[in-house]
């Protein structure tokens, strides 16, 4: 695996200065892009994402070519003509440097696949879960242990049992015209739900856990999936509305 480190491309793994808040602590944030074979989807959105992130949080962006490094990456990787993954890493190192690590691995899209998730059992709410930061944690232990249930992914609930998204995707609800959004200010940005919106006819709303019921159809949504039916939320189950994926499977993913 190739990866860019501070002006220079390795090939070997990636070596992290053990006193800086990124190795002691998880400090910074990260964005995951999908490589189609040909464009990197929506990286500019992406990156605008990262930046927002890193200054909201008190720290300078370096100004880099990150498309252009990430391009390379690939290529150097011989991942030019396939799907690929693309992560940057924002670390912050000593110093309140942020040192960015861009790398690219193989993915395979899964476009038949449809989800199960079911909701956590201790419902959480912080301001750094709308960043997508490096110490991510909270929501790998909830995704692992869905897993091990048998499950895809685990549903992010606020206190007050407000559904806000999954571990790794936006949530939409539907009743066969309506797409109705929960979760409000306490979500990630999602940049697939924004390309979702020039398409779909979504409207904010609350959705508790006990509720989702109410709903005909469930969707996941995120920048390697595009849009892919729920067909439970626990033992709630949903019609899979692959027409309705479609077009913005086609919009995130064929960029």
């Amino acid at each position: 695996m190739t990866y860019y480190k501070a002006g220079t491309y390795y090939n070997d793994g990636v070596t992290l200065n053990i006193a800086a808040p990124s190795f002691r602590f998880g400090a910074g944030v990260f964005e995951t892009i999908l490589f189609n074979g040909k464009n990197l989807c929506f990286f500019n959105q992406h990156l605008d994402r990262m930046e927002s992130s890193l200054e909201k949080l008190g720290f300078v962006v370096p100004q880099l070519d990150y498309a252009e490094i990430a391009m390379n990456v690939v290529d150097r990787c011989g991942l030019s003509n396939q799907f690929a993954r693309v992560n940057i890493f924002a670390l912050i190192d000593e110093n309140d440097m942020v040192d960015p690590i861009i790398a690219a691995a193989p993915y395979t899209p899964q476009p038949d696949k449809r989800y199960r998730v079911c909701t956590v059992t201790d419902g959480v709410q912080h301001p750094l879960l709308s960043h997508k930061t490096m110490n991510y944690m909270y929501n790998w232990l909830q995704r692992r242990s869905a897993i091990q249930k048998g499950y895809d992914d685990a549903v992010l609930l606020s206190r007050d049992n407000l559904i806000t998204e999954t571990t790794t995707a936006a949530l939409l609800f539907g009743d066969g015209e309506r797409f109705c959004l929960p979760g409000g200010k306490m979500r990630l940005p999602s940049i697939a739900l924004e390309a979702a919106r020039s398409i779909l006819p979504i409207y904010e709303c609350s959705v508790r856990s006990y509720s989702v019921g109410n709903f005909r159809y469930a969707y996941m949504l995120n920048s390697l999936i595009g849009m892919r039916p729920v067909t439970a939320i626990n033992g709630t189950m949903f019609m899979p509305d692959e027409h309705g994926c479609k077009a913005v499977t086609e919009r995130i993913c064929g960029c």
